[in-house]
Protein backbone atom coordinates (compact mmCIF):
# COMPACT_ATOMS: atom_id res chain seq x y z
CA UNK A 1 0.00 0.00 0.00
CA UNK A 2 3.08 2.14 0.45
CA UNK A 3 1.98 5.92 1.53
CA UNK A 4 -1.77 5.04 1.31
CA UNK A 5 -1.39 2.97 4.40
CA UNK A 6 0.09 5.61 6.62
CA UNK A 7 -2.59 8.04 5.74
CA UNK A 8 -5.07 5.87 7.01
CA UNK A 9 -6.74 5.31 10.79
CA UNK A 10 -7.07 1.85 12.18
CA UNK A 11 -10.93 2.31 11.54
CA UNK A 12 -10.34 2.85 7.79
CA UNK A 13 -7.47 0.17 7.71
CA UNK A 14 -10.09 -2.47 9.26
CA UNK A 15 -12.77 -1.21 6.73
CA UNK A 16 -10.52 -1.95 3.98
CA UNK A 17 -9.84 -5.77 5.19
CA UNK A 18 -13.60 -6.05 5.56
CA UNK A 19 -14.47 -4.33 2.17
CA UNK A 20 -12.27 -6.89 0.48
CA UNK A 21 -13.53 -9.98 2.19
CA UNK A 22 -16.98 -8.93 1.69
CA UNK A 23 -16.74 -8.84 -2.13
CA UNK A 24 -15.17 -12.00 -2.21
CA UNK A 25 -15.66 -13.80 -5.10
CA UNK A 26 -16.44 -10.35 -7.11
CA UNK A 27 -13.19 -8.76 -6.07
CA UNK A 28 -10.77 -8.73 -9.65
CA UNK A 29 -7.59 -9.72 -9.76
CA UNK A 30 -5.76 -6.64 -10.78
CA UNK A 31 -7.49 -4.77 -8.06
CA UNK A 32 -4.97 -3.79 -5.65
CA UNK A 33 -5.30 -2.30 -1.97
CA UNK A 34 -4.75 1.10 -3.47
CA UNK A 35 -7.41 0.81 -6.28
CA UNK A 36 -10.16 -0.65 -3.51
CA UNK A 37 -9.18 2.44 -1.35
CA UNK A 38 -10.62 4.40 -4.06
CA UNK A 39 -14.06 2.77 -3.55
CA UNK A 40 -14.10 3.47 -0.05
CA UNK A 41 -13.12 7.19 -0.24
CA UNK A 42 -15.63 7.52 -3.01
CA UNK A 43 -17.87 6.88 -0.14
CA UNK A 44 -16.23 8.49 2.80
CA UNK A 45 -15.67 4.40 3.98
CA UNK A 46 -19.07 3.49 4.21
CA UNK A 47 -18.98 -0.28 3.63
CA UNK A 48 -22.25 -0.55 2.42
CA UNK A 49 -22.40 1.73 -0.08
CA UNK A 50 -18.96 0.98 -1.10
CA UNK A 51 -19.57 -2.02 -1.57
CA UNK A 52 -22.60 -1.60 -4.20
CA UNK A 53 -20.77 0.98 -5.85
CA UNK A 54 -18.33 -1.82 -7.14
CA UNK A 55 -20.37 -4.25 -7.81
CA UNK A 56 -22.92 -1.96 -9.53
CA UNK A 57 -20.10 -0.86 -11.83
CA UNK A 58 -19.13 -4.52 -12.36
CA UNK A 59 -22.79 -4.97 -13.44
CA UNK A 60 -22.45 -2.15 -15.76
CA UNK A 61 -19.74 -3.21 -17.44
CA UNK A 62 -21.17 -6.57 -18.41
CA UNK A 63 -24.41 -4.96 -19.70
CA UNK A 64 -22.59 -2.45 -21.93
CA UNK A 65 -19.47 -4.33 -22.89
CA UNK A 66 -17.53 -1.97 -21.71
CA UNK A 67 -14.51 -4.44 -21.65
CA UNK A 68 -14.70 -4.58 -25.77
CA UNK A 69 -14.35 -1.23 -26.03
CA UNK A 70 -10.03 -0.96 -26.21
CA UNK A 71 -10.21 -3.42 -28.49
CA UNK A 72 -13.49 -3.78 -30.23
CA UNK A 73 -15.22 -0.73 -29.74
CA UNK A 74 -14.84 1.32 -33.40
CA UNK A 75 -15.27 4.90 -33.23
CA UNK A 76 -17.98 6.88 -34.99
CA UNK A 77 -17.19 9.07 -37.87
CA UNK A 78 -17.79 11.85 -36.24
CA UNK A 79 -15.21 11.17 -33.48
CA UNK A 80 -12.01 10.16 -35.85
CA UNK A 81 -12.84 13.83 -37.15
CA UNK A 82 -14.19 16.01 -34.68
CA UNK A 83 -12.93 14.50 -31.08
CA UNK A 84 -11.06 16.94 -28.93
CA UNK A 85 -9.15 14.22 -26.51
CA UNK A 86 -5.83 12.95 -26.74
CA UNK A 87 -2.65 11.05 -25.52
CA UNK A 88 -0.08 13.46 -25.35
CA UNK A 89 2.93 11.81 -23.58
CA UNK A 90 4.37 10.82 -20.38
CA UNK A 91 4.76 12.92 -17.23
CA UNK A 92 8.49 13.03 -15.31
CA UNK A 93 7.17 9.95 -13.36
CA UNK A 94 5.90 7.78 -15.84
CA UNK A 95 1.76 9.05 -15.30
CA UNK A 96 0.01 9.11 -18.57
CA UNK A 97 -1.15 12.60 -19.80
CA UNK A 98 -4.07 12.92 -21.13
CA UNK A 99 -4.66 16.46 -23.37
CA UNK A 100 -8.21 17.54 -24.31
CA UNK A 101 -8.99 20.62 -26.11
CA UNK A 102 -12.11 21.66 -24.39
CA UNK A 103 -12.67 24.92 -25.63
CA UNK A 104 -12.34 24.26 -29.54
CA UNK A 105 -14.34 20.87 -29.24
CA UNK A 106 -17.86 21.49 -30.24
CA UNK A 107 -19.72 19.75 -27.21
CA UNK A 108 -23.22 20.94 -28.56
CA UNK A 109 -22.74 19.46 -31.88
CA UNK A 110 -22.15 15.76 -30.48
CA UNK A 111 -24.54 15.84 -27.80
CA UNK A 112 -26.71 16.71 -31.56
CA UNK A 113 -24.87 13.67 -33.42
CA UNK A 114 -24.45 10.85 -30.79
CA UNK A 115 -27.00 9.54 -28.97
CA UNK A 116 -26.68 9.09 -25.08
CA UNK A 117 -25.69 5.80 -24.94
CA UNK A 118 -23.00 6.44 -27.90
CA UNK A 119 -21.75 9.57 -26.52
CA UNK A 120 -20.98 7.70 -22.54
CA UNK A 121 -19.42 4.95 -24.84
CA UNK A 122 -17.29 6.98 -26.24
CA UNK A 123 -16.11 9.03 -22.81
CA UNK A 124 -15.67 5.44 -21.55
CA UNK A 125 -13.62 4.37 -24.81
CA UNK A 126 -11.36 7.38 -24.13
CA UNK A 127 -10.76 6.85 -19.97
CA UNK A 128 -10.57 2.54 -20.79
CA UNK A 129 -7.83 3.99 -23.65
CA UNK A 130 -5.81 5.96 -20.74
CA UNK A 131 -6.39 3.41 -18.09
CA UNK A 132 -4.23 1.21 -20.59
CA UNK A 133 -1.63 2.94 -20.56
CA UNK A 134 -1.49 3.10 -16.99
CA UNK A 135 -1.24 -0.91 -16.95
CA UNK A 136 0.84 -0.70 -19.50
CA UNK A 137 3.34 1.99 -17.82
CA UNK A 138 3.31 0.20 -14.49
CA UNK A 139 4.25 -2.81 -16.07
CA UNK A 140 7.29 -1.33 -17.59
CA UNK A 141 8.55 0.70 -15.37
CA UNK A 142 7.46 -1.75 -12.33
CA UNK A 143 6.29 1.13 -10.33
CA UNK A 144 2.87 1.96 -8.49
CA UNK A 145 1.32 3.88 -11.14
CA UNK A 146 -2.47 4.22 -11.29
CA UNK A 147 -2.99 7.37 -12.13
CA UNK A 148 -3.77 9.83 -15.43
CA UNK A 149 -2.83 13.87 -15.55
CA UNK A 150 -5.54 15.71 -17.40
CA UNK A 151 -4.57 18.87 -19.11
CA UNK A 152 -7.84 20.52 -20.28
CA UNK A 153 -7.83 23.59 -22.36
CA UNK A 154 -10.31 26.16 -22.28
CA UNK A 155 -9.23 28.47 -25.03
CA UNK A 156 -11.83 29.26 -27.03
CA UNK A 157 -14.52 28.18 -24.55
CA UNK A 158 -17.69 29.78 -25.59
CA UNK A 159 -20.26 30.85 -22.65
CA UNK A 160 -23.21 30.35 -25.04
CA UNK A 161 -22.27 26.49 -25.39
CA UNK A 162 -21.66 26.18 -22.27
CA UNK A 163 -25.48 27.18 -21.46
CA UNK A 164 -27.18 25.06 -23.40
CA UNK A 165 -29.53 22.93 -21.52
CA UNK A 166 -28.41 19.70 -23.11
CA UNK A 167 -24.52 20.24 -22.61
CA UNK A 168 -25.20 20.56 -18.81
CA UNK A 169 -27.44 18.04 -18.28
CA UNK A 170 -25.22 15.43 -20.33
CA UNK A 171 -21.70 17.13 -18.57
CA UNK A 172 -23.40 16.78 -15.21
CA UNK A 173 -24.32 12.94 -16.02
CA UNK A 174 -20.70 12.39 -17.32
CA UNK A 175 -19.12 13.98 -14.14
CA UNK A 176 -21.04 11.99 -11.87
CA UNK A 177 -20.43 8.53 -13.77
CA UNK A 178 -17.07 9.31 -13.91
CA UNK A 179 -16.55 10.00 -9.97
CA UNK A 180 -18.81 6.61 -9.22
CA UNK A 181 -17.06 4.31 -12.08
CA UNK A 182 -13.36 5.59 -12.44
CA UNK A 183 -13.03 6.62 -8.84
CA UNK A 184 -9.78 8.98 -7.89
CA UNK A 185 -8.08 7.75 -11.53
CA UNK A 186 -6.81 11.50 -12.29
CA UNK A 187 -3.37 12.07 -10.81
CA UNK A 188 -4.25 16.30 -11.58
CA UNK A 189 -6.71 17.90 -13.39
CA UNK A 190 -5.20 20.99 -14.41
CA UNK A 191 -7.37 23.81 -16.39
CA UNK A 192 -5.68 25.98 -18.06
CA UNK A 193 -6.50 29.12 -20.54
CA UNK A 194 -9.89 29.06 -18.87
CA UNK A 195 -12.12 32.78 -19.49
CA UNK A 196 -13.33 34.95 -16.99
CA UNK A 197 -16.84 32.84 -16.68
CA UNK A 198 -15.25 29.87 -16.22
CA UNK A 199 -15.61 29.57 -12.35
CA UNK A 200 -19.55 30.68 -13.03
CA UNK A 201 -20.10 27.74 -15.34
CA UNK A 202 -18.01 25.66 -12.61
CA UNK A 203 -19.97 26.26 -10.30
CA UNK A 204 -23.01 24.47 -12.09
CA UNK A 205 -20.86 21.41 -11.41
CA UNK A 206 -19.15 22.22 -8.00
CA UNK A 207 -21.48 19.97 -5.66
CA UNK A 208 -21.13 16.74 -7.78
CA UNK A 209 -17.18 16.92 -7.46
CA UNK A 210 -15.95 15.04 -4.56
CA UNK A 211 -13.27 16.48 -2.17
CA UNK A 212 -10.47 14.37 -3.48
CA UNK A 213 -11.38 15.57 -7.18
CA UNK A 214 -11.00 19.01 -5.47
CA UNK A 215 -7.92 18.52 -4.25
CA UNK A 216 -5.79 17.60 -7.27
CA UNK A 217 -8.21 20.19 -9.53
CA UNK A 218 -5.86 23.76 -10.68
CA UNK A 219 -6.95 26.19 -12.94
CA UNK A 220 -4.39 28.05 -13.99
CA UNK A 221 -3.66 31.53 -15.91
CA UNK A 222 -2.35 31.64 -19.46
CA UNK A 223 1.16 33.29 -17.74
CA UNK A 224 1.51 30.47 -15.12
CA UNK A 225 0.56 27.59 -17.13
CA UNK A 226 4.39 26.97 -18.54
CA UNK A 227 5.42 26.91 -14.78
CA UNK A 228 2.90 24.77 -13.35
CA UNK A 229 3.34 22.10 -16.48
CA UNK A 230 7.04 22.09 -16.44
CA UNK A 231 6.46 21.19 -12.89
CA UNK A 232 5.39 17.49 -14.04
CA UNK A 233 5.86 17.03 -17.53
CA UNK A 234 9.50 17.72 -19.39
CA UNK A 235 10.02 20.33 -22.06
CA UNK A 236 11.15 18.05 -24.65
CA UNK A 237 7.45 16.10 -23.84
CA UNK A 238 5.14 19.03 -23.16
CA UNK A 239 4.25 20.67 -26.84
CA UNK A 240 5.44 24.23 -27.81
CA UNK A 241 2.14 25.93 -27.52
CA UNK A 242 1.89 24.99 -23.61
CA UNK A 243 5.24 26.13 -23.06
CA UNK A 244 7.49 23.25 -23.93
CA UNK A 245 9.57 22.84 -26.91
CA UNK A 246 8.17 19.50 -28.71
CA UNK A 247 7.08 20.29 -32.19
CA UNK A 248 5.49 17.59 -34.41
CA UNK A 249 7.46 15.95 -37.37
CA UNK A 250 6.17 19.31 -39.43
CA UNK A 251 7.45 21.77 -37.28
CA UNK A 252 3.94 22.67 -35.77
CA UNK A 253 3.87 24.09 -31.88
CA UNK A 254 0.09 23.04 -31.65
CA UNK A 255 1.72 19.15 -32.49
CA UNK A 256 -0.96 18.27 -34.73
CA UNK A 257 0.02 15.07 -36.09
CA UNK A 258 -1.16 13.51 -32.64
CA UNK A 259 -3.16 15.83 -30.69
CA UNK A 260 -6.90 16.69 -31.64
CA UNK A 261 -8.72 20.22 -31.68
CA UNK A 262 -12.05 19.14 -32.36
CA UNK A 263 -13.68 22.11 -34.66
CA UNK A 264 -17.58 22.63 -35.71
CA UNK A 265 -19.58 19.27 -35.75
CA UNK A 266 -21.09 19.87 -39.60
CA UNK A 267 -24.93 19.32 -39.13
CA UNK A 268 -24.88 16.83 -41.92
CA UNK A 269 -24.16 14.60 -39.10
CA UNK A 270 -26.97 15.23 -36.61
CA UNK A 271 -29.14 12.70 -35.71
CA UNK A 272 -32.44 14.92 -35.86
CA UNK A 273 -31.85 14.73 -39.75
CA UNK A 274 -32.71 10.83 -39.55
CA UNK A 275 -35.88 9.27 -39.41
CA UNK A 276 -36.66 8.67 -35.97
CA UNK A 277 -39.12 6.15 -34.32
CA UNK A 278 -42.93 6.55 -35.27
CA UNK A 279 -45.84 5.48 -33.18
CA UNK A 280 -47.06 3.74 -36.13
CA UNK A 281 -44.21 1.89 -36.69
CA UNK A 282 -44.29 -2.00 -35.90
CA UNK A 283 -43.99 -3.17 -32.43
CA UNK A 284 -43.64 0.23 -31.13
CA UNK A 285 -45.44 1.74 -27.92
CA UNK A 286 -46.05 5.20 -26.11
CA UNK A 287 -46.38 6.48 -22.73
CA UNK A 288 -46.47 9.56 -20.92
CA UNK A 289 -44.34 10.60 -18.03
CA UNK A 290 -46.36 12.99 -15.96
CA UNK A 291 -45.14 15.53 -14.23
CA UNK A 292 -42.48 13.92 -10.99
CA UNK A 293 -44.17 10.75 -12.46
CA UNK A 294 -42.27 7.87 -13.45
CA UNK A 295 -43.00 4.26 -15.37
CA UNK A 296 -41.37 0.59 -15.63
CA UNK A 297 -40.97 -0.91 -18.56
CA UNK A 298 -40.07 -4.54 -17.65
CA UNK A 299 -38.08 -7.11 -20.10
CA UNK A 300 -38.05 -10.97 -19.64
CA UNK A 301 -35.27 -12.63 -20.40
CA UNK A 302 -34.90 -16.21 -19.95
CA UNK A 303 -31.29 -17.27 -21.35
CA UNK A 304 -28.09 -15.92 -20.66
CA UNK A 305 -26.31 -13.47 -22.90
CA UNK A 306 -29.25 -12.24 -25.15
CA UNK A 307 -29.64 -8.84 -26.46
CA UNK A 308 -31.36 -6.16 -25.64
CA UNK A 309 -32.26 -3.74 -28.28
CA UNK A 310 -33.66 -0.24 -27.35
CA UNK A 311 -35.16 2.37 -29.71
CA UNK A 312 -36.38 5.58 -28.21
CA UNK A 313 -37.84 8.82 -29.02
CA UNK A 314 -38.88 11.50 -26.45
CA UNK A 315 -40.59 14.49 -26.81
CA UNK A 316 -40.86 17.85 -24.60
CA UNK A 317 -37.47 17.36 -23.59
CA UNK A 318 -34.60 14.68 -21.89
CA UNK A 319 -35.56 11.64 -18.92
CA UNK A 320 -33.64 10.38 -16.45
CA UNK A 321 -33.51 6.40 -17.03
CA UNK A 322 -31.95 3.78 -15.37
CA UNK A 323 -31.58 -0.20 -15.57
CA UNK A 324 -32.80 -2.83 -12.97
CA UNK A 325 -32.55 -6.19 -12.93
CA UNK A 326 -33.32 -8.97 -10.33
CA UNK A 327 -33.34 -12.75 -10.88
CA UNK A 328 -36.03 -15.23 -11.41
CA UNK A 329 -37.65 -16.77 -8.22
CA UNK A 330 -38.45 -20.27 -7.59
CA UNK A 331 -41.57 -20.30 -9.88
CA UNK A 332 -40.76 -19.85 -13.09
CA UNK A 333 -44.43 -19.88 -14.08
CA UNK A 334 -46.16 -16.96 -12.54
CA UNK A 335 -42.94 -14.50 -12.83
CA UNK A 336 -43.26 -11.51 -10.39
CA UNK A 337 -42.93 -8.61 -12.79
CA UNK A 338 -43.67 -4.74 -11.30
CA UNK A 339 -46.24 -3.39 -12.10
CA UNK A 340 -45.65 -0.23 -14.76
CA UNK A 341 -46.56 2.09 -11.67
CA UNK A 342 -44.87 0.82 -9.18
CA UNK A 343 -42.13 2.95 -7.30
CA UNK A 344 -39.17 1.21 -7.49
CA UNK A 345 -35.85 2.84 -5.05
CA UNK A 346 -32.98 0.37 -6.39
CA UNK A 347 -31.13 2.11 -3.36
CA UNK A 348 -33.35 0.62 -0.62
CA UNK A 349 -31.42 -2.48 0.84
CA UNK A 350 -34.84 -3.96 0.96
CA UNK A 351 -35.48 -3.60 -2.77
CA UNK A 352 -34.63 -7.15 -4.98
CA UNK A 353 -33.76 -4.92 -7.92
CA UNK A 354 -30.00 -4.15 -8.91
CA UNK A 355 -28.95 -1.30 -10.63
CA UNK A 356 -27.01 -2.76 -14.03
CA UNK A 357 -26.09 0.67 -15.80
CA UNK A 358 -25.64 4.11 -14.41
CA UNK A 359 -28.40 6.61 -14.35
CA UNK A 360 -28.50 8.90 -17.54
CA UNK A 361 -30.51 12.44 -18.70
CA UNK A 362 -30.95 10.79 -21.77
CA UNK A 363 -31.53 13.39 -24.94
CA UNK A 364 -33.84 11.30 -26.99
CA UNK A 365 -35.62 14.51 -27.42
CA UNK A 366 -32.40 15.57 -29.68
CA UNK A 367 -30.84 12.38 -30.82
CA UNK A 368 -33.21 9.46 -31.07
CA UNK A 369 -31.87 6.20 -30.19
CA UNK A 370 -30.87 3.19 -31.57
CA UNK A 371 -29.04 0.62 -29.21
CA UNK A 372 -28.08 -2.44 -27.70
CA UNK A 373 -26.83 -3.85 -24.40
CA UNK A 374 -26.33 -7.11 -22.96
CA UNK A 375 -28.39 -9.09 -20.71
CA UNK A 376 -25.91 -11.22 -19.04
CA UNK A 377 -28.26 -13.22 -16.52
CA UNK A 378 -31.73 -14.54 -17.09
CA UNK A 379 -34.45 -12.77 -14.53
CA UNK A 380 -36.52 -9.47 -15.07
CA UNK A 381 -34.87 -6.35 -16.99
CA UNK A 382 -36.85 -3.30 -16.21
CA UNK A 383 -35.93 -0.09 -17.85
CA UNK A 384 -37.56 2.85 -15.16
CA UNK A 385 -38.26 6.00 -16.88
CA UNK A 386 -38.29 8.88 -14.06
CA UNK A 387 -39.53 12.70 -14.52
CA UNK A 388 -39.83 13.05 -10.88
CA UNK A 389 -37.35 15.89 -10.79
CA UNK A 390 -39.54 18.35 -13.42
CA UNK A 391 -42.28 19.95 -11.15
CA UNK A 392 -44.26 21.48 -14.67
CA UNK A 393 -44.18 19.47 -17.82
CA UNK A 394 -44.67 16.00 -18.87
CA UNK A 395 -42.74 14.24 -21.58
CA UNK A 396 -43.87 11.76 -24.12
CA UNK A 397 -41.84 8.29 -24.69
CA UNK A 398 -42.31 6.71 -27.97
CA UNK A 399 -40.77 3.50 -27.51
CA UNK A 400 -39.80 -0.41 -29.30
CA UNK A 401 -37.71 -2.74 -26.92
CA UNK A 402 -36.89 -6.33 -28.41
CA UNK A 403 -35.00 -9.56 -26.41
CA UNK A 404 -32.98 -11.28 -28.88
CA UNK A 405 -32.01 -14.82 -27.70
CA UNK A 406 -27.67 -15.26 -27.98
CA UNK A 407 -26.71 -16.65 -31.33
CA UNK A 408 -28.83 -14.09 -33.05
CA UNK A 409 -27.03 -13.00 -36.51
CA UNK A 410 -27.01 -8.92 -35.78
CA UNK A 411 -23.49 -8.10 -37.86
CA UNK A 412 -24.89 -5.38 -39.61
CA UNK A 413 -26.52 -4.00 -36.36
CA UNK A 414 -23.15 -4.36 -34.68
CA UNK A 415 -21.80 -2.35 -37.40
CA UNK A 416 -23.94 -0.01 -37.03
CA UNK A 417 -23.30 0.26 -33.34
CA UNK A 418 -19.90 0.46 -33.28
CA UNK A 419 -18.84 -2.72 -32.98
CA UNK A 420 -16.30 -5.23 -34.62
CA UNK A 421 -16.51 -7.96 -32.29
CA UNK A 422 -17.82 -9.08 -28.76
CA UNK A 423 -16.80 -10.80 -26.05
CA UNK A 424 -19.70 -12.87 -24.08
CA UNK A 425 -17.07 -14.33 -20.51
CA UNK A 426 -19.63 -12.76 -17.75
CA UNK A 427 -19.30 -14.82 -15.23
CA UNK A 428 -19.69 -11.45 -12.69
CA UNK A 429 -23.81 -12.21 -11.50
CA UNK A 430 -25.77 -9.90 -8.95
Amino acid sequence: MGNYAEELNDVQKEALKQFKKNLGNDLKPEDNDIILLRWLRAKNFNLKKAERLYRENLYARAVHLVDDYVDHYMKPEICQKYEFAAHLGYAKDGTPVSYIAMGRGDIRGFVMSLHSFDLSKYCSLVIESDLKKVREQRKKTGREINEILYIVDMENLSLRECCHTCVIEMGLDNFRMLQEHYPEIWKYVIIVNAPSYFYAAFNLFRPIFGNTFMQNFHVVSREATPELLLKYIDEDVLPAFLGGKKVDSNGDPMCSEFLKFGGPVPEKYYLRNRCPLQETDPGAESFFLLQRGFYNYPLVVREANSIQTIELRFEGGSVTTVLLYKPFGNDMENIDIPPRDEYINEHSESCEFRQVSPKQKLQAHLAPIDNFVLAPWPGIYVWKFDNSCNWLTSRKVICRFKVLPPGTPLASKYNMLGFTGLSRDTTSKP
